[in-house]
């Protein structure tokens, strides 16, 4: 506690350090009511938000809304649950303890709700909680540690408890003396945490509505499947401004490295990777081109994270079972880069595909409409300028949609630059042919998006 006292310090001392006059010690001293209550009592357990039979149902698709290429395999259907449970069933003040290796040995899910509610400062909730997470899996860790050196007979409560919830994910606890020590420090090493994701699925599902239309009919005009667009719920929550630690970016988070293949070079002044639909044009460009290479959606959609690389590697190795699968793949392939994280990009993937097609049922969307952002929700086009062009000249022009014009073409970071012809903007308003030409649907899937400035080569300013 010292340790995180000190660091808000830190941290306060960069903008102001506060001085003893305007300094308010309630905010420490709550936490430390907070920190002390919730280590020594009870930690509350966190309820889902969803009934088992709801679960089972939409997870067997039981309206069939789901294409037969996402359906759920036997091998993947406990981390589909595990991760459909995170999408669904908790929120971000809850925290669930599991076990890495098997995603249906959960041992417990922490409720942190009474935390959130507290008047300390966000950032201190954030860290509490993570503080307090890290503090119930030592404890976790150290009843493992035990359960490696005890005997059953001896068994406390909470030993037992911990035995129990074992078995009931599946794992059958070893009889043999040195096969059950290694067995238990071995889920000591594997024990994880893993912070509830409801409510940002839900806000990702509104930020994507007023897309819709235009994100389902160009997976429509790429001949690809519509259960795709999960995956920019899975890197992002649908949110353009989203920014990764290793400087992934946008809705569908390319790296720059791969964003600079499909997408017009980014520089400091613009980056096409932070507007949602020409990085959606790029990132369905990505997925055929995946698609073609693998030919199987199973290894296309984990390509997505990992590269093909070593997928191909493995397809051509196996090629002639007749069971070839990601699951087979994932059982007999040994690699540092195909294993735990592709497994887990794949079933989050089918997590999410039986989330959105289910949304109405999941979330409370009843009477959100589809065109909160956009004028003509049907129409939006994407445009490739004939003349150099400053955005800020761009936007004060769309008078009757300069409420939303600037989101829409959220990659220009310079306004007041003046920006080369072949530049892109996207509009559901129709633009000036004297000055902008509208790529049509074929030429869209026809080039990636980096090189759509190539039709604009054939037209002068006017």
């Amino acid at each position: 506690m010292i340790v995180f006292i000190l660091s808000l310090f830190i941290v306060n001392s960069v903008i102001a350090f506060p001085t003893p006059d305007t300094f308010d010690s309630t905010y420490f001293e709550l936490e430390e009511i907070i920190h002390s209550e919730t280590i020594k009592g009870k930690l509350k357990n966190a309820t889902s938000a969803l009934n088992t039979k709801l679960v089972n149902n939409i997870l067997s698709d039981y309206e069939n809304k789901i294409s037969d290429d996402f359906i759920i395999p036997k091998y993947f259907d406990p981390s589909v649950r595990f991760w459909f449970s995170i999408y669904t069933q908790y929120n971000s003040k809850q925290v669930v303890i599991h076990d890495k290796g098997n995603l249906s040995l959960v041992y417990h899910v922490i409720d942190f709700d009474q935390l959130h509610q507290s008047k300390i400062h966000r950032f201190a909730k954030s860290k509490l909680q993570t503080q307090l997470s890290l503090e119930y899996t030592r404890g976790l860790k150290k009843s493992l540690h035990t359960l490696s050196t005890k005997s059953f007979k001896k068994l406390s409560d909470q030993d037992m408890v911990t035995i129990k919830q074992i078995r009931a994910a599946g794992i059958k606890v070893p009889a043999n003396k040195k096969k059950r020590k290694k067995f238990f420090l071995g889920l000591a090493r594997n024990i994880r945490t893993q912070t509830g994701q409801r409510d940002m699925v839900y806000q990702g599902v509104i930020r994507s509505l007023p897309y819709q239309p235009f994100l389902n009919a160009q997976v429509d005009n790429f001949k690809l499947p519509r259960e795709l667009l999960a995956i920019s719920f899975l890197e992002s929550s649908f949110n353009p401004k989203a920014i990764s630690k290793v400087a992934a970016s946008g809705v569908w988070q390319f790296m720059p490295y791969i964003g600079n293949l499909f997408l017009p070079r980014m520089d400091k002044s613009v980056d096409y990777r932070q507007n949602p639909i020409i990085s959606t044009l790029g990132a369905l460009h990505l997925l055929k081109q995946n698609k073609m290479i693998l030919k199987r959606w199973d290894l296309a959609v984990p390509a997505y994270n990992s590269g093909t690389k070593h997928l191909v590697r493995a397809r051509k190795k196996f090629r002639k079972k007749k069971d070839f699968s990601l699951a087979y793949v994932l059982q007999n392939y040994k690699h540092a880069h195909i294993g735990f994280a592709s497994q887990n990009f794949y079933s989050s993937f089918l997590a999410l595909v039986h989330t959105l097609a289910y949304k109405d049922v999941i979330y409370p969307l009843k009477g959100l409409k589809t065109n909160l952002l956009f004028q003509n929700p049907n129409d939006i086009g994407v445009y490739v300028s004939k003349c150099p062009v400053r955005p800020n000249t761009f936007f004060k022009a769309m008078k009757s949609s300069k409420l939303y014009i600037k989101d829409i073409n959220s990659h220009f970071n310079y306004k007041n630059k003046v920006f080369p012809k072949g530049t892109l903007f996207v509009s559901d308003i129709k633009l000036t042919s004297k000055r902008y030409y509208k790529l049509s649907n074929k030429e869209l899937t026809k080039v990636f998006p980096k090189k759509y400035s190539r039709f604009s080569r054939n037209y002068k300013c006017r």
